[in-house]
C-alpha cells in the first residue's frame, strides 16, 4: 500500500511484537508491526539469557538469523516475505562466512534487498541484522488468537466429520449383513 499525502495515517496502528527474546534493558522493541509490515530491530547472536553467544561468524550469523526469524514469525510473516535487510559486520573479512549462512535462511528467489555495512557493534557481536517483512493478508496481531481459535475449530470439525463418516460406514456394513 502506498501512502499518499491525503491518506488517513492517523488510523494506522503500531503494535510491538512480543517474543521469548530477552529484554536487554534498552529502550526499543525487537519488532514493530504497522499495517502489513514488520519492522525488525537489529538482531544479534544473543542467547535466551540476553548474553552474547560466542563463536565464529557462521555461528553468530546463524543465531542472529534465528532470533530475527522468531520476530518475523511472531509478527505474522515469514522469512519468505522479508523484503529488505541490513547486515552490520564488525569486520568485513567475515563477509563470506556470513553470506554462506545468510544464503541458507534466504534460499528462495527473490531474495530480500540487502545492504552490508561495517560497524562497531555492541556487546562484542560480530554481526547484527535488521530488516523489513511484508505480512500477507494483513491480520492484526490481536486477531491472531482468533485465527488460531478458528483453525482449531476447523480441525475439530474435520475430525468430527471423519468420525461421523467412519461410524456411518460401519452402520452401513452391518445393515448389509
Amino acid at each position: 500500500m502506498l501512502i499518499s499525502a491525503d491518506a488517513p495515517t492517523a488510523n494506522m496502528k503500531k503494535e510491538a511484537i512480543r517474543t521469548d527474546l530477552p529484554a536487554i534493558g534498552l529502550p526499543f522493541s525487537w519488532g514493530v508491526r504497522l499495517e502489513n509490515f514488520v519492522f525488525l530491530a537489529g538482531h544479534g547472536p544473543l542467547g535466551s539469557d540476553g548474553k552474547l553467544i560466542e563463536g565464529d561468524i557462521r555461528l553468530q550469523t546463524r543465531k542472529a538469523l534465528e532470533n530475527f526469524r522468531k520476530v518475523v514469525e511472531a509478527g505474522g510473516s515469514s522469512l519468505e516475505h522479508v523484503v529488505s535487510t541490513t547486515v552490520y559486520l564488525k569486520d568485513l573479512e567475515d563477509f563470506r562466512g556470513m553470506n554462506e549462512v545468510y544464503a541458507e535462511f534466504f534460499a528462495g528467489e527473490p531474495r530480500p534487498a540487502r545492504a552490508t555495512v561495517r560497524a562497531d557493534l555492541l556487546l562484542g557481536m560480530k554481526v547484527e541484522i535488521q530488516g523489513i517483512a511484508y505480512v500477507p493478508g494483513g491480520e492484526s496481531l490481536q486477531s491472531s488468537g482468533r485465527i488460531r481459535a478458528s483453525m482449531a475449530k476447523k480441525k475439530k470439525s474435520k475430525k468430527a466429520a471423519k468420525k461421523k463418516a467412519y461410524y456411518a460406514g460401519r452402520k452401513e456394513k452391518k445393515a448389509k449383513k
